[in-house]
């Protein structure tokens, strides 16, 4: 009888997805699989949960919140035989659409049920972890616009959890008003980066990534990303104004963002990030606090996540 831990992050989404989440574990209960269910009350007790279950040797740990929570989980279950899943029930659910998973809407009642068993019959694969400052991540690591951002959004996390993403995304659009980039210096290392390669500029975004899609799932920033090479791509968008903002938003959304002379894309193993003032960076989409040196680094296939038979096809390398 296969093991599964469900760890809920009851602090991420709305307050009523909680009992989407335990649908999602009778939905397992039903077809013969041994539940643990948790619901840790802060993101240490995540941790130590995560940590629980690779002691007790669970086969499966699926995380039921949104990518911040993905993300800190992920880098508990690092080097373990644990697989991670993911049931979308926080505001942000980019690894849902990444996974071809399908997420909570008034349309789409259970999806959090349809994905705990999608993901039950879905194969582990080895995909890549980031280390942004010491941190795991598993989607992205940015300085710049998106952890501005979050920063903002913290006071008014609230709203976020009642409203959802389409909330952040307006929001998002008020806030960048006030955000006008910033000088910094990018160096790239790694098997396709020759020696190094370094930009340097004034950028109102810089961001490491792992997976396809950006922006709450808005922006498919490489349809050819694949999560297990070993390399992350580093995208810099260079300019000052709202104005260059939006239209690299709306370049983005449409596909049309690369190539363009005002942004760069740069692929590598090993980055480092120095800003002229320090800045707040974010992984996964958690703002962490100010630096003027970011450094981030690639683990090579270093966790096992479940992936459903719907996912997008190319993610991955030949097994």
């Amino acid at each position: 009888m296969p093991q599964i831990w469900i760890l809920h992050n009851a602090l991420s989404g709305n307050p009523a997805n909680a009992a989407n989440v335990k649908r999602a574990a009778e939905a397992l209960a039903r077809r013969g699989v041994s539940v643990h269910f948790e619901r840790p009350a802060n993101v240490e007790g995540l941790r130590q949960a995560a940590r629980a279950a690779v002691a007790a040797r669970a086969d499966a740990v699926l995380v039921a919140g949104g990518d911040g929570t993905l993300g800190t989980v992920a880098g508990e279950l690092a080097g373990s035989p644990v697989a991670l899943g993911f049931l979308p029930a926080g505001t942000a659910t980019v690894w849902a659409k990444e996974m071809g998973l399908p997420r909570l809407s008034p349309l789409r009642p259970n999806a959090l049920e349809r994905a705990a068993l999608d993901l039950l019959d879905g194969q582990p694969r080895l995909a890549d972890l980031g280390r942004c400052n010491g941190r795991p991540f598993l989607l992205w690591a940015g300085v710049g616009l998106d952890a501005f951002v979050m920063q903002a959004l913290g006071p008014q996390r609230w709203l976020s959890r009642q409203f959802g993403l389409a909330y952040n995304t307006a929001a998002t659009f008020v806030i960048a008003t006030r955000w006008h980039g910033a000088d910094m210096r990018v160096v790239v290392e790694g098997r396709e980066a020759g020696d190094g390669r370094e930009w340097a500029g004034h950028a109102l975004l810089a961001v490491v990534c792992n997976v396809r899609w950006y922006g709450g799932g808005l922006f498919q920033l490489n349809p050819g990303a694949r999560l297990d090479d070993g390399q992350m791509e580093v995208w810099l968008l260079a300019g000052r104004t709202y104005g260059e903002l939006l239209a690299h938003a709306a370049r983005a959304f449409v596909g049309r963002h690369a190539p363009h002379p005002r942004v760069t894309c740069l692929t590598g193993d090993r980055v480092e990030i120095y800003t002229a003032a320090p800045q707040v960076i974010q992984t996964d989409g958690e703002p962490l606090a100010a630096t003027n040196h970011v450094s981030l680094e690639v683990m090579p296939r270093a966790v096992r996540v479940l992936v459903p038979s719907e996912a997008p096809h190319g993610l991955f390398g030949e097994a």
